[in-house]
This record gives structure tokens, C-alpha cells and sequence, in this order.
């Protein structure tokens, strides 16, 4: 049984016990009191007493002697009820503490395991941020480490078009053509995205950044069913989408939920398996969405940190004469990871 149910077995045994203890107590206060009437009747027979009144005395008190016998019959019954529910009661108590110390153990185990993934995933994190050079013995020279591109997996989803994530994408995409680095940023945009898209696009592309730009609320995002003649939506919940980021060798670094009401669905199991998330608090407007996510990515190609990136693309916002959009995208971090830490461009040193 759960802990629940041994907490509710107690419960009731204990309620059983106090109503039988009182039941046991109401018998023998009878038994008692049905003796001491046995013997006043018996006390009123006289050596003066006539023949008549003593077998009446003599009659009240057999009669009193057989209300007590009863009464000890219901206190013995009683006992043994109070004896098996005492029984049932500690057993209950102590497969308790057993499911208590069970629970311990496996909240135990599951933290310490939880700890060696978030360690291992900040190393992944680190790595993203530095090359790594290997030692060949058999060459004289090592060359200069390749630097890796920024793979950003662009989806969108507009069953309904009643968005405008083509003009937010097209900004987007020219903004980052504009940058000092934008031979170091590569956007694979998947539009009208379903479901297996965005898995294939974990595999294919293996991105540092998945962005999401489409409808959310109720902790999940829509996404599109692929149809062309009957599109529909596709309801996708964020922790299953954090369980397809997680489900990878190099799960991303961070992800982009531009889409309204997505904060309260990120949980400690999505922070579990990417580090950074961004998403929207509220419902937000489709200009605000696209003036944060341009900027937002304008810094990110120019080699700020995601947390300079986020300020800039809320400033962006908020100068655009939408103050009352900006303060719905919240920069959401794993405990571990510190967003002003992670650069996701750095192009060689030559080129700075």
C-alpha cells in the first residue's frame, strides 16, 4: 500500500480503538453496578424478612447477577476486538515507517542521480564554450582548433493563421545576416513544425538553440499535424518536449518558447535536460515576439552572453512602445548554470 493509505489505515484504527475503549468502559461500569444492586437486594433479606419479600429480594438480585455475567460476556468481547485492533494498528504504524524509509531512499537516489546528470550536462555546457584541442604524436603541429557554428532549430507553428511567425522569422533572419558574425550562425527553419519534426531536428542538426514560436498556454505549445489540405493542431506539452531535448547525446543549451502563458509548464525535469529556457508569462503580442526574438538573436550573433542577449531583446521591447509586453519574458536558468556565463557565438580569435 502507499504511505496514504497506511496513514488512512491508522486513521481509522485508532478511531475504532478509542470508540471500543469506550464501549469496553460503558460494559464494566454496568457489570459493576448491576453486582452492587445484586448484593443491596441481598443486603434487604432479615431473619424479620417474610418468605415473600425474600424470594422477591432473592429474584432481584439473580437478575442483577445476570445483567453483570452479561456485561462481562460484551467487556471479554470487547477486549479481544481491542486486543486485534491494537495488533492491526501497530503493524499499520510500523509498514509505515517501512514506506517512509522506502520513499527516503528513492528521493535520495533520485536526488544524487539527478546532481550526476546536471553535472555532466554543465560539462556538455562548458564544452559548448571552449574547443577542444587533441595531441597527435605523429604530426609536429597541432592546427588551430575549428570553431564551431551556433545551430539554431527554428520551429513554427500557425494552424490556426491567425499568427504572424513568417514576418518574425524573416526579421530574424535578416538581422542575423547583418551581424559581425554571421558566418558563425547557421538557422535551420522548420515551418508549420510537427511534433516529428522537432525530432528529426534534434538528430539532423543537433542545435545549440531550439526556438519555438507558435501558440502555448496550459503548459504546452501547439504544433501543426503536416497536413496540407486540413491543417490542424498538434498539442504538445512542455515537459514531453523537454523529455525530446533530454532524449539526445548533446541536448541543447537553451530554449525559446515564444509563445504566450509557456513559464508555469517549465518544470525541474525540462531545466533537467536543457539549462536556459526563455518563455512568456502572459499572453504576448505578435510585435512584441518578434522585436524580442530579433534583437534577441541580433546580440546572440554578435558574441553576447544570453543573459546580455535577453536584456537587449526586453529593451528592444520595451523601446518599440510596448512596456507592457516586455515584463511577460522571463529568463528561466538550471541552478547550476549562469546565464551571463554562456556565450553560444565565439568565433576565432583573429576575427574579434
Amino acid at each position: 500500500m502507499s504511505e496514504k493509505q497506511y496513514r488512512d489505515q491508522i486513521d481509522r484504527l485508532t478511531t475504532e480503538l478509542a470508540k471500543l475503549r469506550s464501549d469496553e468502559g460503558k460494559a464494566k461500569a454496568a457489570a459493576s453496578k448491576a453486582r452492587s444492586d445484586a448484593s443491596s437486594y441481598r443486603a434487604k433479606i432479615k431473619p424479620t424478612t417474610s418468605s415473600s419479600m425474600a424470594r422477591s429480594h432473592e429474584s432481584s438480585a439473580r437478575s442483577a447477577d445476570k445483567r453483570a455475567e452479561t456485561e462481562d460476556t460484551k467487556v471479554a468481547g470487547f477486549a479481544s476486538k481491542i486486543a486485534d485492533r491494537t495488533k492491526k494498528l501497530n503493524t499499520a504504524e510500523t509498514n509505515l515507517a517501512r514506506e517512509r524509509q522506502a520513499a527516503a531512499r528513492k528521493e535520495e537516489q533520485f536526488t544524487q542521480r539527478r546532481r550526476r546528470e546536471e553535472l555532466d550536462h554543465a560539462k556538455r555546457v562548458a564544452r559548448l564554450s571552449r574547443p577542444v584541442v587533441r595531441h597527435v604524436h605523429e604530426i609536429q603541429q597541432v592546427p588551430a582548433p575549428k570553431t564551431e557554428e551556433l545551430r539554431l532549430l527554428y520551429l513554427t507553428s500557425n494552424p490556426g493563421m491567425n499568427l504572424r511567425v513568417d514576418a518574425e522569422v524573416g526579421r530574424v533572419q535578416r538581422a542575423v545576416r547583418g551581424t559581425l558574425h554571421r558566418d558563425y550562425v547557421e538557422i535551420e527553419l522548420r515551418p508549420a513544425a510537427t511534433p516529428q519534426d522537432l525530432l528529426d531536428g534534434l538528430n539532423d542538426l543537433r542545435p545549440h538553440v531550439v526556438h519555438f514560436s507558435g501558440h502555448g498556454g496550459d503548459g504546452a505549445v501547439v504544433m501543426d499535424n503536416g497536413d496540407v489540405a486540413e491543417p490542424q493542431e498538434r498539442e504538445v506539452s512542455i515537459d514531453r518536449l523537454g523529455r525530446a531535448l533530454g532524449a539526445v547525446d548533446r541536448p541543447p543549451v537553451l530554449l525559446v518558447l515564444n509563445a504566450c502563458d509557456t513559464v508555469d509548464g517549465i518544470s525541474d525535469e525540462v531545466l533537467s535536460a536543457v539549462p536556459l529556457v526563455i518563455a512568456m508569462a502572459d499572453s504576448v503580442l505578435d510585435e512584441a515576439a518578434a522585436l524580442f526574438a530579433t534583437q534577441f538573436y541580433t546580440a546572440v550573433a554578435s558574441g553576447q552572453s544570453v543573459h546580455n542577449a535577453y536584456k537587449q531583446g526586453v529593451l528592444a521591447v520595451e523601446m518599440g512602445g510596448l512596456d507592457d509586453e516586455s515584463w511577460m519574458i522571463k529568463l528561466l536558468n538550471r541552478d547550476d548554470v549562469d546565464p551571463a556565463d554562456v556565450v553560444l557565438v565565439r568565433p576565432p580569435a583573429d576575427v574579434l
